[in-house]
């Protein structure tokens, strides 16, 4: 079982208590301002590839068999 971080061990950076769901708000702010940008700019593109898999990695885990038909 993990313990609770209590500190980050940087002076002045207090500790997220919900980190996945402040990296998920955030990658939702990057995707908006994506938007602004033309979809063939290849910064675009990259951008978003790298923010999906990210965001893939904080998204919370659905377990197949709670929701499997009986």
């Amino acid at each position: 079982m993990m313990g609770v971080l209590k500190t980050t061990g940087l002076v002045g950076l207090a500790v997220c208590k919900s980190p996945q769901e402040r990296l998920r708000k955030l990658y939702t702010k990057i995707f908006y301002v994506l938007e602004q940008i033309p979809k063939n700019a290849a910064y675009r593109k990259y951008t978003e590839q790298i923010t999906n898999e990210k965001l893939a990695m904080v998204k919370p885990i659905v377990l197949d068999f709670l929701f499997a038909s009986h």
